[in-house]
């Protein structure tokens, strides 16, 4: 039983008892604790966990992370996602949305891991057999593919009511208008969008993950485009490449509101995604002893301060 200063959804801050079963009993107390609802991390690429890519452009990274990954040994791939998904357990996430590279190897690799997967599949045969198992496609930028394939993905993963998700926008706007005739589930990225572009998506509803410190490392900002979003229901936040950022989505969530500067909507993005994707809920439990010490504005400490050494305990909803 924990003492808190419960943060719900929409950012509003209650004090009460939450028990350990999840279940959260208003009251007045003296909060030793704050608790938030657990993360959604909306866009991981957990395979490149082996690696640390080197400070160069995003086509350069890609070629990396593709050569490493076809030189590793599925063990040393899996070793490499297990640490990465404690990270993140640890770090108060507890649904993560993995875009699964390498079609069946990735998914052999990927399938015991209590993640969202996204799969690859590189020709039809092996999308029919991959859309049966997993929770959808994930797709890289339609440069990447022929146009006609990633039509036929999108009607498999529509025929099966999976999902169909697709990169676009992170380098410029030449891959947008293509992506968003997919009519795609989840867009990711949409940083280096035209606004045009990007309040069509939105007027489209298509949820659309951004993740900013992937795209401040790739010298990839766009405070405008991220500033335009903030304001968007449907508005998500992920870690993107593990080989580039660990995917802790208390840093990843620090880092967004230092960039855009809005705390309670970088909030909000951070959680949303259970209701859209589905996943796993809970709360995660702050202790008050360390930077979160005698906060005056408990959000505000919580979004900008937070660390993984102030957690004190995730509450699964399941009882897992």
């Amino acid at each position: 039983m924990y003492p808190v200063e419960l943060i719900n959804e929409e950012g509003e801050i209650l004090k009460g008892v939450l028990h350990e079963n999840g279940e959260f009993e208003e009251c007045e107390v003296r909060a030793e604790y704050i608790a938030i609802p657990t993360f959604f991390n909306a866009h991981t690429h957990l395979l490149d966990s082996i690696a640390e890519v080197p400070n160069t452009d995003l086509l350069s990274a890609i070629d990396f992370k593709f050569k490493i990954l076809s030189e590793a040994k599925d063990d040393e791939i899996r070793e490499g996602v297990k640490k990465s998904v404690e990270i993140a357990k640890k770090s108060g996430t507890s649904a993560i949305l993995n875009f699964t590279e390498m079609g069946i190897r990735g998914y052999e690799i990927i399938k015991d891991f209590d993640v969202l997967y996204l799969t690859r599949p590189s020709n039809l045969d092996e999308a029919e057999y991959l859309i049966e198992i997993s929770y959808g496609f994930g797709m890289s930028s339609v440069r990447d593919h022929d146009y006609k394939f990633l039509e036929e993905l999108r009607d498999i993963a529509k025929r099966k009511g999976k999902v169909f998700a697709i990169h676009a926008g992170e380098i410029d706007d030449g891959d947008v208008e293509k992506a968003l005739a997919l009519e795609p589930d989840l867009i990711v990225h949409m940083n280096m969008a035209s606004e045009r572009n990007l309040r069509r998506a939105m007027d489209e509803d298509i949820p659309i993950v951004t993740c900013t410190r992937s795209n401040a490392f790739f010298g990839l900002l766009n405070r405008r485009n991220y500033e335009i979003l903030s304001e968007y229901e449907r508005w998500l936040i992920g870690t993107d490449n593990a080989m580039v950022c660990k995917p802790s989505m208390i840093e990843e969530m620090r880092f967004a509101t230092y960039v855009i500067g809005k705390d309670l909507e970088v909030f909000k993005a951070c959680i949303r995604g259970f209701d859209i994707f589905g996943g796993r809920r809970g709360w995660t439990v702050f202790h008050k002893r360390f930077n979160l010490r005698s906060c005056k504005d408990t959000l505000k400490a919580v979004v900008r301060r937070a660390e993984t050494i102030d957690v004190e305990r995730i509450l699964y909803l399941d009882g897992f």
